[in-house]
């Protein structure tokens, strides 16, 4: 078992960014690209799960700009 830290904050980001991407959970998408990134060192990986990953790092890069501006104001 591996865990890690996240906010409340980004738990609840994390969790909706994984239901919009179709994993179960954030477990279900840590664990898939923790495979891909294995496969990929073999150059055997899939590129669903790396499109997925970019997809939620470019969402939660968004997130975490609209907050900074929420706080700004």
């Amino acid at each position: 078992m591996i865990s890690c830290r996240v906010s409340d904050e980004e738990f609840r980001t994390l969790r909706q960014v994984c239901g919009d991407l179709g994993f179960a959970s954030f477990s279900h998408l840590i664990r898939t690209a923790v495979q891909e990134l294995l496969l990929n060192r073999s150059g055997r990986g899939s590129t669903a799960v790396s499109y997925a990953v970019e997809q939620l790092s470019t969402r939660v890069d968004a997130l975490e700009a609209d907050l900074w501006k929420k706080k700004a104001q």
